[in-house]
């Protein structure tokens, strides 16, 4: 039995909180991304971005980004930019993600993942990311997707 997820994830947002220009709102894919919250997304003339603002909830004992939610942002964005990769949008499943960890960043921080869709087959979706903070890298992420089917509606 499958479900269709439409939930919109609860903003937390602070009074300086301030989304950057032409994000929209992601639709949870499902209770894990509720933990997190609020995911956010645009278009780009390369691809697709996925951002999110870095909370206190997401970071590790020495006060930045938890590599899983570095892991966690990585694979969201290329989920997302492996779906719609063609049209109609298709069904992926992960099968494979490396991510190397090069800097971090800490609460407050907008954290943007751009990933750049290399091919997209009939069976398979190759595609690599690049996470930024502050106008800095810290990390890079390569992934395989199984197309599993096509997007209901």
């Amino acid at each position: 039995m499958q479900t269709h997820v439409t939930a919109v994830a609860h903003v937390e947002q602070d009074d300086d909180d301030q989304i950057p220009e032409g994000f929209q709102l992601m639709p949870m894919f499902g209770p894990f991304h509720e933990l997190v919250g609020a995911i956010w997304y645009r278009k780009s003339e390369r691809g697709h971005v996925v951002g999110m603002r870095m909370r206190e909830k997401h970071r590790n004992l020495g006060q930045m980004m938890h590599g899983g939610m570095v892991c966690m942002l990585a694979d969201t964005a290329i989920t997302w930019a492996s779906k719609y990769s063609r049209q109609p949008p298709v069904k992926v499943l992960t099968t494979n993600l490396t991510v190397n960890f090069l800097g971090g960043a800490q609460p407050g921080d907008w954290v943007e993942a751009h990933v750049d869709v290399l091919r997209s087959g009939k069976r398979v979706v190759f595609s690599d990311c690049l996470i930024w903070a502050n106008g800095l890298r810290i990390a890079q992420a390569s992934a395989q997707f199984q197309v599993i089917g096509q997007m209901d509606g």
